[in-house]
């Protein structure tokens, strides 16, 4: 047999094995490991509002955090203390085209980025600041050093829903 057979040969006994080796890993990446494309969230509720949220975020409601019930706080953090960012969910009782003025005036809230459809509906994006209407209400989630562009946070906000 020459040279040429014999590598034929070799790489003919190999092949099997590769494919059963690839046929081994298709299960793991299946799985969800690196592969899933959604992050794992946890629910939480507070005074106000319901939100899924990924690990290493916590809801504080505005009662536990300030002794009224009028926001809830969506902390980055496993335990919040002051300085840690976090977002700050409140019904704006003026109503989504007022907040969505607001948020275009670019005051106070920073540069605003305009509107996108996220799980729960349109929002309306700033700098430091967000609102939507959610159901019957507009919702404005305000931000203390949080990137609302971030897919982290448009995935928190898109996740956003009233307490009945």
């Amino acid at each position: 047999m020459d040279e040429a057979m014999k590598k034929r040969s070799l790489a003919m006994k190999k092949f099997p094995w590769f494919l059963f080796a690839m046929a081994m890993l298709l299960p793991l990446t299946a799985c969800g490991g690196s592969g899933g494309n959604a992050p794992k969230t946890t629910p939480a509720s507070g005074d106000m509002v319901e939100v899924d949220l990924p690990s290493g975020w916590i809801l504080i409601s505005g009662t536990d955090m300030h002794g009224v019930d009028l926001a809830d706080f969506i902390c980055h953090a496993e335990k919040f203390e002051l300085g840690d960012p976090y977002l700050q969910a409140q019904e704006y009782f003026g109503g989504i085209e007022a907040a969505q003025a607001v948020l275009e005036s670019e005051d106070p809230y920073g540069a605003y980025a305009g509107a996108k459809e996220l799980a729960n509906g349109i929002w309306y994006l700033a700098e430091n600041a967000a609102a939507a209407q959610l159901g019957e209400k507009a919702l404005i989630v305000k931000g203390y050093q949080c990137d609302f562009e971030s897919d982290e946070v448009q995935n928190i906000l898109g996740s956003l829903r009233w307490i009945q």
